[in-house]
């Protein structure tokens, strides 16, 4: 009897135990952390829509009975480091929504990717991000890039049959990405760019800003700017009474703009992200809140979803798969469709063992299919500033998917936004006519590579010469015949981890190490650059070209640029050189038969313009960017938070590493085909001589 009784308070003990447990299970709730802009003038009404959607979700049961718990850290005026460092010490935290800007994603997506956490952001539109955190599994976000939406804009102005735009921008991160794409979008839209102003965000006088976008008549102005600086902008283009029209981006849409301009107000354009118009999200969110929702509702709401959803089957498989897998198997199911909405249902359906495609408020929730981060559709409206009913407002025209803008060049459906390759048509370099130029023998090979640069953040630049040097002297050139310009204050600069070393991709060799540098620091001179060319030799120039008539002279230059300009960061007199002054040494040059033929290649955004009075016998020039374009990084590590190279050096680079035996029109081809985001020019070739059977490898080997 006593041995029944221990035997019945034993199963009473152990009933109650399981109990608990089970009771701790249904109270116990799953957390998504949120980094967000909750107050102060970025804040938008983040906090709204995301207890709406855990209202919803936590009403239809959660996940596995557990509710969902949304832990937030407002962003405003706080060190966005160290309260990520918070959700990433939270062992409950595997999600993060957030964060609100482009510049918070590169202090805190290393860390994410670093400690395998997953962070989604609903609000981060810089162009730049795709590049630095592709295929890196644990940053994502659920709006496209301003990429997608200048694309929309030229679009939208093409099927107006409007030829000839300019260019206004704010100088900031916003719009960089603007400023890096239009040109780019323009050329392949048909669209010619005539003029490319910046200005700095709430400056007074915009007088000379319009005058320079005016110049040789724009019938449209694309004016990337907030409302206050965009009414500004249109005060003065209505003093001068012009006829061009004035389009506007997102960050203009404000009752601001409204107030200020008054009747001059009427008939502005802009176009902003929009939910997609097929979801009812719109009417949703109106019917809820009692009016309609804001640009970046529908991407807040989609981050939720997929935060949601991945967690519920990340609960499912009970550590056999880590967060990101299940992430990327949530967003690349193909199962029954669920709205966005459906959410109980799509948390129901997981918990099963299934996986539904599940469409988000902002569209449909497919990534770029080999680099993941970002979305490759989401929807534009199209307003107009219009009096209805005696109510002036922002009316929407009509909603635009971004993939009705996808040039012919685009990679296909998995594509995103900054995968868009230029179409091959602008390549053709058409008649070549008959060769005039027939150069001497080739006898030997000399080269001149120039970074001329200085700073951290112009890493890459030095990276990329250090490459190039490095190419042709495993090619068996010998240093005698380099002559090697980089600044070199990046190798031991004190944001290096590694001292004394650069590399240009992530984990590469020391480019530095066995790097012999001829002209450093201050000596880094457009003065001393030609005095190299022309083979003056000086005190200051002890080493320079000693080349003749049967010389081959590979010239490699990268910087920055602007229209018949690049940089010289350290010339004590911050000249530049400019195409002038290029055209007017490499005329001397053979003049003075210093070569038999010369290869140029720049690295730097608007390069193909310092080409336009190269005119010279036997010489062609390669260049990364059209005249009006910019010229891309590539290769970011987020260790040392640095861009290691330049895509289009680090292409050539990557060709010629494969193959030196290829004529220099099957370079171009080649590298023109696989740089994405601007278009590979080839200048001066009619003069070269015979650009077909002439072969890259005599540049690039002794």
């Amino acid at each position: 009897m006593k041995r029944i009784f221990l035997l019945v308070i034993l199963f009473t003990l152990i009933s109650n135990l399981l109990i608990g447990v089970c009771s701790c299970k249904e109270q116990k709730t799953l957390k998504i952390g949120v980094l967000l802009p909750l107050t102060g003038p970025e804040a938008v009404d983040s906090e709204e829509i995301l207890d709406w959607a855990t209202d919803k979700a936590n009403i239809g049961g959660g996940i596995d009975r557990r509710k969902i718990e949304l832990v937030y850290r407002d962003t405003y005026e706080m060190d966005i480091v160290k309260l990520a460092q918070e959700f990433i010490d939270d062992r409950s935290i595997q999600i993060v929504i957030g964060p609100g800007s482009s510049a918070e994603v590169y202090d805190i997506a290393p860390m994410f990717i670093e400690n395998k956490k997953l962070l989604i952001s609903p609000l981060s539109t810089a162009g730049d991000v795709f590049r630095a955190f592709g295929s890196n599994k644990f940053f994502w976000r659920t709006c496209q890039s301003d990429i997608a939406q200048i694309r929309t804009i030229l679009h939208l102005l093409a099927s107006r049959d409007v030829n000839r735009i300019s260019l206004i921008y704010e100088d900031s991160i916003y719009g960089e990405t603007f400023y890096q794409w239009t040109g780019f979008f323009a050329m392949e839209m048909g669209i010619e760019l005539l003029n490319i102003v910046s200005f700095e965000n709430g400056q007074s006088d915009f007088s000379v800003v319009v005058n320079e976008a005016l110049m040789r008549s724009p019938e449209y102005v694309v004016c990337v700017a907030f409302s206050a600086d965009a009414v500004k902008i249109k005060k003065e283009l209505d003093k001068r009474e012009s006829a061009v029209r004035l389009f506007l981006t997102d960050a203009a849409e404000t009752p601001y703009l409204i107030e200020e301009l008054g009747d001059a107000a009427e008939g502005l354009e802009l176009i902003t992200p929009a939910a997609d118009p097929d979801s009812g999200f719109e009417k949703a969110y109106e019917a809820e809140f009692g009016y309609l929702p804001y640009d970046f509702a529908a991407t807040t709401y989609d981050a939720f979803l997929l935060s949601v959803c991945t967690l519920a089957r990340y609960e499912y498989k009970a550590g056999k798969e880590s967060i990101d897998e299940s992430f990327q198997n949530i967003v690349s199911a193909y199962g029954a469709k669920l709205e966005w909405d459906a959410v109980n249902e799509a948390v129901a359906v997981i918990q099963e063992g299934g996986l539904p495609d599940i469409e988000g408020a902002s569209g449909p929730l497919e990534f770029d299919a080999d680099f993941g981060v970002d979305p490759i559709e989401t929807f534009y409206s199209l307003c107009r500033i219009e009096t209805r009913d005696g109510f002036r407002d922002f009316w929407t025209l009509e909603t635009i998917s971004s993939s009705r803008s996808l040039g012919a060049g685009v990679l296909g459906r998995g594509a995103s936004a900054r995968r868009t390759l230029p179409s091959i048509s602008h390549a053709d370099l058409g008649e070549m006519g008959e060769i005039s130029y027939v150069p001497e023998a080739r006898e030997n090979m000399w080269a001149v590579i120039v970074a001329s640069s200085m700073g951290w953040e112009n890493y890459r630049h030095q990276a990329d010469a250090l490459a190039v040097y490095d190419l042709i002297k495993n090619n068996g050139v010998s240093d005698d015949k380099i002559i090697l310009f980089v600044i070199d204050d990046v190798s031991n600069n004190e944001g290096n981890l590694i001292n004394g070393d650069v590399h240009h991709v992530v984990g590469g060799k020391n480019l530095r190490e066995n790097a012999v540098i001829d002209y450093t620091g201050t000596d880094v001179t457009v003065d001393n650059l030609e005095d190299v060319l022309l083979g003056n030799k000086t005190a200051i120039t002890p080493d320079v070209l000693e080349t003749n008539e049967h010389s081959n002279i590979l010239l490699y230059i990268v910087d920055h640029g602007a229209p018949g300009f690049i940089a010289f960061d350290n010339d004590p007199g911050y000249s530049g050189l400019n195409v002038e002054n290029l055209s007017k040494v490499i005329e001397r040059m053979y003049e003075n038969q210093r070569y038999r033929q010369m290869f140029i290649m720049v690295d730097a955004c608007h390069s193909e313009s310092m080409a336009f009075d190269v005119d010279a016998p036997g010489v062609v020039y390669f260049t990364s960017a059209a005249k009006n374009e910019s010229s891309f990084g590539t290769n970011y590590d987020r260790e040392i938070r640095a861009w290691l190279a330049d895509d289009f050096t680090y292409q050539v680079i990557n060709i010629l590493q494969e193959k030196q035996d290829l004529s220099i029109l099957d370079l171009y081809v080649s590298v023109y085909e696989r740089v994405a985001g601007s278009h590979v020019r080839l200048k001066n070739y009619s003069n070269f001589g015979d650009l077909y059977n002439t072969l890259i490898s005599e540049f690039v080997t002794p």
